[in-house]
C-alpha cells in the first residue's frame, strides 16, 4: 500500500502523529499507518498526496487531527464483547471485592483505558448493577478514557443501534435501554451516571480525569489498545497501571498483548483458561495459579506466534474471521523475507473500504457506512462477509426487505454462513413470516450441529455454538411458530 510513498515520508509522517497523538507505529507498521491516513484522506475528500502535505506543513486544524486519530484508533467494540471475560468478572473478580467491601467503605473503582464508543464501560455499568443492587448505597466509580473525539462524543450519548448488541442477552436489552426508534436504544439515565467519560492519552506521563489523578483504582481494563505505542511506552503504561490499582487489585488486556505484561510486578492468574494480572504485594495470588507464569509464557508465545506467521484475509472459507480479527491482525504481521525474494503484493483498497465502512458503522453514520460497504461490494463482488455487512447496516436503516436480500446475497456465495441464517430467521420474525424464520434457524442449527459446543461461531462476535443454540431454542419455546 506504501509503495508509492518514500520510507522518508512515512516517519516523517509517524514523528508527527506521535508528537501529536502519542501514538507510535513502527516501521513493521507503516502500511497500517498509511492505511489511517488514507482513511482520513477520503473522509476530508482530498487525494493521499495532497493530504500527506498537510501533514508535513503542519497545516491540520483541529478538526483534521480530530478524525485522524479516529481513522487511526478505530476500536472495534459491542456490549459484552469476550462474554467468557464478562462471564469471569461476574461470577468471581466482582463478587470478591464487592463481598470484601459490603461491611467497610461499599466503594468501588473501574477504569476503561481506551473506551471506545462506551460499550465496554457501560458493560461494566451494568454488570455492577446486577451484582449490587442496593448500589445507590455505594461509592461506585467507573472512568472511561479514550483519545477519540469522535468515539467519545458517541459513548455521552448513550444511544445505539442494532449494531452494538451482537449477540446481547434480549432481557439485558429490554432492562437497561429505551427503544427510541426503529433501531436506535438509549440507556438508561441510571447506568449512564456511573460512568464518566473524559479525553486521555495513555502516552502522557500523568492520567488525569476531572483534574484529579486517577489512582485507587481496583480493575484496569486496557484491551487492543497498549499495541498502538511502543515498547518503551507500553512498559511506562503498565508501570503507570501498577501504581493506580489497589493491591489486590486488577489488569486485564486482551490475550495478544499479554506477553507485553510478563516480566512484570502484575502476576498473572488463569481463571477458566483465561490470563488476567494482579497486582498482590506480599501476599499469595488472590486465585491458585498453578505455576501460571510459565504457563502464560507458553501461551503467549504460542498465540503470537500463530498471529504473527498467518496473512489472514478478510473472509476465509476454511477458517471464518471477526473482521476485528482480520484487521488487527495486521498489526502483528512479521514478514521474513531473503534479499532475493520479491515484495508481497499487498491487496488493501477493498479493505481500505471495509474500514472505513465500520469505522462509520461504529460512529453511527450509516449513510456513510452504507457508501464505503458498496464499494466494498464493487470491488469484490464475490466476498459473502460484505452483503452480511450491508445487511447488517440496512436493518440499522430499518429497511428490512433490502436487508432480507443482501443476507440471501450471502447464503448464495457461501451456503455455510451460519449468523447469515440467523439474522435472516430474526428478520423474518419480525415480519411475522413464522415459517421461513423457523427454515432458517433450521439451517443454522443443522451447520452449528457440526461444530463443537465450545467453537466460536463465525462472524458471531465470539458466541460459541453452544450458546447460539440456546438462543435459537430460546425463540422457538416462546412459541413464536405454533
Amino acid at each position: 500500500m506504501n509503495d508509492n510513498v518514500p520510507n522518508t515520508v512515512i516517519e516523517n509522517i509517524s514523528n508527527f502523529i506521535e508528537e501529536k497523538l502519542g501514538l507510535y507505529f513502527s516501521k513493521e507498521r507503516f502500511k497500517d499507518l498509511i492505511r489511517g491516513v488514507s482513511c482520513a484522506a477520503k473522509q476530508k475528500d482530498i487525494v493521499l498526496e495532497k493530504y500527506i502535505d498537510l501533514i508535513l506543513e503542519n497545516k491540520m486544524s483541529e478538526e483534521d487531527i480530530k478524525i485522524l486519530a479516529s481513522c487511526l484508533t478505530i476500536g472495534e467494540t459491542y456490549f459484552f464483547r469476550d462474554k467468557s471475560l464478562f462471564e469471569i468478572m461476574k461470577q468471581k473478580i466482582l463478587p470478591d471485592i464487592i463481598n470484601s467491601r459490603k461491611h467497610l467503605n461499599k466503594s468501588l473503582k473501574i477504569w476503561s483505558a481506551g473506551c471506545s464508543s462506551g460499550e465496554e464501560a457501560y458493560s461494566i455499568a451494568i454488570l455492577v448493577k446486577e451484582l449490587i443492587p442496593e448500589y445507590e448505597n455505594w461509592n461506585i466509580n467507573i472512568i472511561a478514557t479514550d483519545i477519540n473525539y469522535k468515539s467519545l462524543d458517541k459513548a455521552k450519548e448513550g444511544i445505539y443501534g442494532e449494531w452494538s448488541f451482537r449477540g446481547v442477552d434480549l432481557n439485558l436489552k429490554n432492562k437497561y435501554f429505551d427503544k427510541i426508534e426503529n433501531t436506535q436504544y438509549k440507556l438508561k439515565d441510571n447506568v449512564m451516571k456511573l460512568v464518566k467519560f473524559h479525553r486521555l492519552n495513555l502516552a502522557d506521563s500523568n492520567y488525569i480525569a476531572d483534574g484529579k489523578i486517577i489512582n485507587n483504582v481496583d480493575i484496569i481494563f486496557c484491551r487492543n489498545v497498549l499495541m498502538y505505542f511502543s515498547k518503551p511506552q507500553i512498559n511506562q503504561i503498565i508501570n503507570r497501571f501498577y501504581n493506580i490499582i489497589i493491591n489486590g487489585g486488577w489488569l486485564v488486556v486482551a490475550p495478544t498483548e499479554s506477553m507485553f505484561v510478563n516480566n512484570t510486578a502484575f502476576k498473572p492468574v488463569n481463571i477458566n483458561n483465561m490470563f488476567l494480572f494482579n497486582k498482590n504485594i506480599g501476599q499469595d495470588n488472590p486465585v491458585k495459579n498453578q505455576d501460571n507464569y510459565s504457563r502464560l509464557r507458553g501461551f503467549s508465545i504460542e498465540k503470537e506466534i500463530k498471529t504473527n506467521l498467518v496473512h489472514k484475509s478478510v473472509y476465509n472459507k476454511d477458517k471464518l474471521l471477526s473482521p476485528s480479527e482480520s484487521f488487527m491482525s495486521n498489526f502483528f504481521i512479521i514478514e521474513e523475507k531473503s534479499s532475493n525474494e520479491l515484495p508481497r503484493k499487498e491487496t488493501v483498497i477493498t479493505e481500505d473500504f471495509e474500514l472505513l465502512c465500520r469505522s462509520s458503522a461504529n460512529e453511527g453514520n450509516f449513510e456513510e457506512a452504507l457508501k464505503w460497504c458498496e464499494k466494498a461490494i464493487s470491488s469484490d463482488k464475490i466476498n459473502p462477509y460484505y452483503y452480511y455487512l450491508l445487511a447488517s447496516i440496512q436493518q440499522e436503516q430499518g429497511n428490512i426487505d433490502e436487508a432480507i436480500i443482501s443476507l440471501k446475497k450471502s447464503i448464495y456465495l457461501d451456503s455455510d454462513f451460519i449468523m447469515a441464517y440467523f439474522n435472516l430467521g430474526n428478520l423474518k420474525l419480525k415480519q411475522g413470516k413464522y415459517k421461513e424464520a423457523y427454515k432458517n434457524f433450521e439451517n443454522a442449527v443443522m451447520l452449528l450441529n457440526k461444530l463443537s459446543e465450545e467453537d466460536i461461531v463465525p462472524y458471531s462476535e465470539e458466541m460459541t455454538v453452544g450458546m447460539l443454540k440456546q438462543i435459537i431454542s430460546n425463540i422457538e419455546l416462546q412459541g413464536e411458530f405454533i
